[in-house]
């Protein structure tokens, strides 16, 4: 924009000139590092929570790798529908319930592992099982949530504009968080987890 007024003001007579009036960039910078500190530092929390629960920092490391996936994924959704980010957008975005589906899967496969090491099933027929053991569960949690926002959707006017891209953004975030628990995350412990009964955690 800045440029656009330089070349109009280079083409008006002297006696015409373009000044801003109202300059956001302060405001637009003050807004991006806020979010980016704010999903930097949530980030963090997560990882050391989940170590605190899970009791395994390979685990943790694993499910916390959800959020910058689930994050691409929503970004990706929000750059086809042209949703701007910013703190209306991704403030509502919850760490916790992004990875909730994830902390389920690798646990349960940690628990099943720990608890038939040394069996005479393959390490995969054990993941697969504990995998298949709480798919239902995590998907049907991840699509309550979801439907929950669905009614935001069709707030019309002001309120539609400031809560339907909020809406959205955690919309596209739960979609890729479920589509990771499914498909990504059953795949790891089965090649990081090489002995179960060493590396389960305290669950």
């Amino acid at each position: 924009m800045k440029d656009k007024l330089k070349s109009l003001a280079a083409s008006l007579s002297f006696q015409c000139q373009v000044m801003p009036v109202y300059d956001r960039t302060q405001l637009v910078d003050f807004v991006i590092d806020t979010v980016r500190k704010n999903l930097f530092e949530g980030g963090l929390l997560v990882v050391a929570v989940l170590f605190a629960f899970l009791g395994n920092l390979r685990a943790a490391l694993i499910v916390a790798v959800a959020i910058p996936l689930s994050m691409l994924f929503a970004f990706c959704g929000m750059l086809r529908f042209g949703i701007a980010a910013s703190l209306l957008s991704l403030g509502a975005i919850d760490f916790g319930m992004i990875v909730d589906s994830s902390v389920v899967m690798i646990e349960n496969c940690v628990r099943h592992l720990a608890r038939e090491s040394g069996g005479a099933r393959s390490r995969l027929e054990i993941i697969r099982d504990a995998a298949v053991e709480v798919r239902k569960p995590t998907i049907f949690g991840e699509l309550i949530i979801m439907i929950v926002y669905l009614p935001i959707l069709t707030l019309e006017g002001v309120e539609g504009k400031l809560f339907r891209p909020m809406a959205l953004t955690v919309i596209f975030a739960l979609l890729g968080s479920m589509v990771l628990s499914i498909t990504l995350m059953p795949c790891w412990p089965a090649c990081c987890f090489r002995d179960g009964s060493r590396r389960a955690s305290r669950g």
